[in-house]
């Protein structure tokens, strides 16, 4: 989008350069914006700050007095000198006064602007005028694609609570990791480069939403998506287990699929009886990124690398190991510690094997914008009345960890 200030008050001059500007980008990418006097323009580059400024030599103070013919140019210098007036990238100067022209020109020259010698008859000065908006016009595009590029990264990793992110850095230890701030986001960011097996560099950018649930999920992983440019977001923590008869406390869950219990319709009986009409929502996560975990998994070798590591690391008997599953997980608002409630979810999905509050925004955020997800955590507890935080540490490490080694092998 270019953004174009034309301060004149000659009506027939404007609708003039109008006709000239709007057709050289046919999409719309050209807003022009109009001041008839010196005070009007003044008001409008305080608040913002255009692209370009086409400004006539010969202006008015305020709107309806006589115009001056030395306002334009003592206008110049006020853009330089009045530090509220924000400075356009171009400048355009416009004269209809050969005299004038010859005088101003030096000046414009000195200050890299441009002035153009305005005619009613003749048409040199459009395509003059066309040539440096087309100019302009390149040099938003290269500014732009280089702002992109610089903010471009791979992948993205966010964790809801701080401890899980404290631990996430950890097990990206041997990564040397840079803070980086965004004026207007409320996040810590670190960003680092991975070397994988593949001899291919991964732009890292992680966060840590500070905040459990699916709403401060959602605005995270949006973030990441469109500010940072990933394709793909992981996410690593706790999460509650639901049990069966072989997962532990500990293990791993990467979920294939993810569903909200907590959607649907509530309704009250005659006798006052409030109960959840439920509509299970389910969204999947990406099948390539589920068939390279599955490959890793069945890796012995992967697998007795990340066990050996949370080994020396003390967060885990020696002979203890952690296992590794796909499944199907569920997300809703609440801290869980209810078996009742839990076995009523295994009901409506006997397959689920974990239980957390953020998942769902995660794969909604990567479904909404066509991008990939993965949602990885160790199993803390059983969402019953045991509930503790003695598992807090070895999930959210050994859940990272898992991250690191699949990204290292598998990306």
């Amino acid at each position: 989008m270019i953004e174009i200030l034309i301060m004149d008050d000659s009506s027939d001059k404007i609708e003039s350069l109008k006709s000239e500007i709007f057709p050289i980008f046919q999409n719309g990418e050209i807003v022009v914006e109009v001041a008839h006097s010196l005070v009007a323009g003044r008001t409008k580059m305080q608040k913002k700050t255009y692209d370009l400024l086409i400004l006539d030599m010969v202006m008015p103070e305020h709107d309806g007095e006589d115009a001056n013919r030395t306002a334009g140019a003592e206008y110049l210098n006020e853009i330089y000198e009045n530090q509220s007036i924000k400075v356009p990238i171009q400048i355009i100067g416009l004269t209809e006064y050969e005299e004038e022209f010859s005088q101003q020109q030096k000046d414009f020259k000195d200050k890299l602007w441009y002035l153009l010698f305005y005619s009613r008859t003749e048409t040199y000065w459009r395509k003059m005028l066309k040539s440096k908006i087309l100019q302009l016009g390149q040099f938003k595009k290269t500014m732009k694609e280089a702002i992109e590029s610089k903010n471009k990264y791979d992948v993205a990793i966010i964790c809801a609570l701080s401890k899980e992110y404290q631990q996430m850095i950890k097990a990206f230890s041997k990564l040397e990791w840079h803070d980086l701030s965004i004026e207007g986001l409320p996040y810590c960011f670190k960003t680092a480069t991975l070397s994988t097996r593949k001899f291919h560099e991964l732009r890292i950018i992680t966060a840590c939403a500070d905040k459990p649930g699916v709403c401060a999920t959602s605005i995270l992983s949006t973030v990441m998506y469109n500010i940072f440019h990933v394709d793909t977001l992981f996410m690593t923590g706790l999460t509650a287990g639901i049990e069966n008869d072989d997962l532990r406390l500990d293990d791993i869950v990467i979920a294939e699929s993810i569903h909200d219990y907590a959607s649907g319709k509530i309704k009250e009986d005659a006798d006052g009886n409030i109960r959840l009409l439920k509509e299970i929502n389910q969204i999947a996560t990406n099948h390539s990124l589920v068939a390279k975990v599955s490959e890793f998994i069945a890796n012995r070798e992967y697998v007795t690398r990340i066990n050996d590591n949370v080994h020396d690391m003390n967060l885990k008997a020696e002979r203890d190991n952690i296992s590794f599953r796909i499944a199907k997980t569920v997300c809703g608002p609440f801290v869980m510690t209810s078996e009742t409630i839990v076995n009523a979810l295994k009901q409506d999905e006997r397959k689920l094997q974990a239980l957390d509050m953020e998942g769902f925004a995660l794969y909604l955020t990567a479904h909404t914008l066509d991008k990939k997800a993965l949602w990885i955590k160790g199993v803390s507890d059983f969402a019953d009345s045991k509930k503790g935080d003695n598992h807090h540490t070895t999930c959210a490490y050994a859940s990272a960890r898992f991250l690191y080694e699949f990204m290292r092998e598998m990306l």
